[in-house]
Parts: structure tokens; C-alpha cells; sequence
């Protein structure tokens, strides 16, 4: 299971990263599909992690640690934003047709809705991976260097 979620982040990694720029890698259309896809890799990621959720609301103001609600907190916050990005994406959308939705607001209330959203998760899901980076590096095997000698 846990080389199971270490690919799942690193798919969500390269994605956030590869669409980033909606031009600059297959198009638009491949940004669009990409980034819903990439939407079910989240909720797939949260859903392999629900039991630590659990375990952290729960205790989130007895027994957990300040880290634990740090990330925790983080996590709201990366859900706030992907879920801004998605529903922004939706409303723009240019090749996927979700006009039967009806969102309702400006084109260009959605558009800075979605840059927005996007760049401020991306400095999140970098504090993120900062977070997790003993976990990336445990899992390929990474011994870290300090002081000249490995830890």
C-alpha cells in the first residue's frame, strides 16, 4: 500500500507541476481533462490517508501534535484550493463542455478565481512536499547527507 501512495503523490506531483501552463504540454484540451483526472488522484489520495483524518479530527485539539495540526491544517487548505482550481477550471473550460452547470459569474471573475488558486495550492503543495520529504526519501532509499557523513 505505501509504494502504492508513493506513486499516487508522484503522479500528483508531476501533474500539478506538468499543468501548470496550459499551453506548454499537449494543449488545452490535455489540460483540462488532465486536470480533472488529476482532481480523482486527489480525493483517491485522501481516501487512502482517511485514517490518519480520522485520527487527527478527532484528536485534533487534545492529543495531537503541533505538527500533526499543522498538517492538518495544510491539508484543509490544499482541499480549499484544488477544489477552487477545479470548480474555476470547470467554469473556463474551453474544450469540455460544462455549460449545463450554470456557475453563473464572469469569465474573468472564474479565470483569476483559477490562476489564483492555482499558484497559491502550488506554494502550499510545496510546503507540503517540504513536510513530507523524510517520507519521499525513505521511500526510494535515499539516505540523507549531513555534515559530510549519511543519517
Amino acid at each position: 500500500m505505501n509504494l502504492f501512495k508513493f506513486f499516487l503523490s508522484l503522479i500528483i506531483t508531476i501533474a500539478m507541476l506538468l499543468l501548470m501552463d496550459p499551453r506548454s504540454f499537449y494543449g488545452l484540451a490535455f489540460h483540462e481533462w488532465a486536470g480533472l483526472i488529476m482532481g480523482l488522484f486527489f480525493i483517491l489520495h485522501k481516501i487512502l490517508n482517511w485514517g490518519w483524518i480520522k485520527k487527527v479530527t478527532i484528536g485534533f485539539f487534545r492529543k495531537s501534535t503541533g505538527r500533526a495540526r499543522f498538517n492538518y491544517i495544510l491539508d484543509v487548505l490544499l482541499l480549499a484550493g484544488i477544489t477552487l482550481m477545479i470548480l474555476s477550471g470547470i467554469a473556463i473550460a474551453r474544450t469540455i463542455d460544462f455549460s449545463w452547470l450554470n456557475l453563473g459569474g464572469s469569465r474573468m471573475f472564474w479565470r483569476v478565481m483559477h490562476t489564483s488558486s492555482s499558484f497559491i495550492t502550488l506554494a502550499l503543495f510545496g510546503i507540503h512536499l517540504g513536510l513530507h520529504w523524510n517520507w519521499i526519501l525513505q521511500r526510494l532509499k535515499i539516505k540523507k547527507v549531513k555534515n559530510g557523513k549519511e543519517n
